[in-house]
This record gives C-alpha cells, sequence and structure tokens, in this order.
C-alpha cells in the first residue's frame, strides 16, 4: 500500500500544483478541524475527498483503503472510552461516553483526511525541498529523507520474509508471527545498516542526494473555484457554530 500511495502522488492531477500551496491547504484545513466544531470538521472531511478523489482522480479504492487503515486503529483505541473492564473480568458498556467518542472520531478522521491529501498529492522529494527551502536545520532535512528511505526498506524487507515464509508452512500457527517479527527486525537493521554504509562511502549524511521535479505553478480555475466555496463554507459554519 505504501508503494501504491508514493506511485499515485506522482501520477495525479495535482501534480501541477507547487508543494508550497498544498502544504498551505493541509495544514490551513488541519488547523481548522483542530479548532473547529463538528460542521468545520465534516466540511473538511468532504472538501479533503473531493480534492483526493474528483481533482487529483485518486481512485477511490486507494483512497478508502487509507481511512478504513485509519479508521481500524481509530477503533481500536475509542475502545477504551466506550468500554470498561473490571475486576472480576467485567465488560461494562458506557452509554456516556458514545458522543464523545463519536466526535473525536470525526475530528481524528478528518485530520488524517488533511494529511493524507498531502501525502497522496505531492512526492516526498518535492516536500523535502520545502523544507529545504524554509531554511529548517540541514540535520532535520536529511532525517525526514533517511526516515523515508527507511519506509520502504522496511516494507521491502517483511514482503519478502511473508513470501518465504508462507512458501515453507502457511505460517498460520501464532508462533510464525513472532519469528516473522523477530526475523523483520533483524533483516531490516542489516538493510539499514548496508545503507548507512552506502551513504558513509559517497561522504556522509549531508551527500544524501534527492531531486525533485519543478512544479508548474498552474493552478485550474475548477480548484481556485472550489477552494473558494470551501473557505465560505467553512465561514458559514464558525459563525453558526
Amino acid at each position: 500500500m505504501i508503494r501504491e500511495f508514493d506511485r499515485w502522488a506522482y501520477d495525479n492531477r495535482l501534480r501541477a500544483w507547487r508543494a508550497e500551496w498544498k502544504l498551505i491547504v493541509a495544514f490551513v484545513m488541519l488547523a481548522v478541524v483542530m479548532m473547529g466544531g463538528w460542521r468545520e470538521q465534516w466540511l473538511v472531511l468532504i472538501g479533503m475527498a473531493y480534492w483526493i478523489v474528483a481533482r487529483a482522480r485518486v481512485p477511490f479504492s486507494v483512497y478508502g483503503k487509507a481511512m478504513l487503515a485509519a479508521s481500524v486503529f481509530l477503533g481500536l483505541s475509542l475502545l477504551t472510552l466506550v468500554v470498561s473492564v473490571s475486576v472480576p473480568f467485567q465488560i461494562t458498556f458506557i452509554d456516556s461516553q458514545l458522543q464523545p467518542a463519536a466526535k473525536l472520531a470525526v475530528r481524528s478522521l478528518a485530520a488524517w483526511s488533511c494529511l493524507f491529501f498531502l501525502l497522496i498529492t505531492t512526492p516526498a522529494p518535492d516536500l523535502i525541498a520545502v523544507l529545504r527551502r524554509m531554511r529548517l536545520p540541514a540535520a532535520l532535512v536529511e532525517l525526514c529523507f533517511l526516515m523515508y528511505r527507511f519506509i520502504f526498506l522496511l516494507e521491502q524487507a517483511a514482503a519478502e520474509l511473508m513470501l518465504a515464509l508462507r512458501a515453507r508452512s502457511g505460517g498460520t500457527h501464532w508462533r510464525h508471527g513472532g519469528m516473522l517479527m523477530y526475523q523483520l527486525w533483524v533483516k531490516t537493521w542489516q538493510s539499514y545498516e548496508a545503507f548507512s554504509r552506502s551513504l558513509a562511502a559517497r561522504g556522509g549524511v549531508a551527500s544524501a542526494g534527492h531531486t525533485h521535479q519543478r512544479e508548474k505553478a498552474h493552478v485550474p480555475l475548477v480548484d481556485v473555484a472550489a477552494g473558494i466555496i470551501m473557505a465560505l463554507l467553512l465561514g458559514w459554519a464558525w459563525r453558526k457554530g
């Protein structure tokens, strides 16, 4: 799924937007979600879905996978709010926590949609280039690049180990999961050490090269109009709230 997101970051229709503009849009909408009420959060959630699916032309299946993954982790976290376990073993459903849990779920999904908009429409090298232009410390920029590279090392190691495990025995027992996690840690650490040695051979971390494609400054009139309409709706919701 990570590689699929990375591929669509290069192939989406909003690739022509400058990375700075998308970064501003994402963080402004994120600030609205954090400070606004449920009306603003629903508007941001719908607006981000419009820009991701309708304007960026990212398949709804990809957007659905991202929202489903976030919903699974969110649902497991919200269980601690609505379910109480006492001694002796007794599970109690707390009705009074349903409304706070629902509000937290909407806020979290709206915030994730803002970050996913930035993730799925902007390649990582473009974001790293923006961080450089913002004059952030070089060590922080290089750390972001190394973490981006490490994600792919981790995914590749996990895919290879899972394929090997299935080819041998199918991996149906719970012990196979523990063995897989241990081997994944070992293999990922070995891959990370090899990557570190390759960087050191080129002259250190400061020499890590990452290039980006210069974006066009053209923004379609439809996107401008959609942004204005969304800003007006957010203003209306803010006043109503």
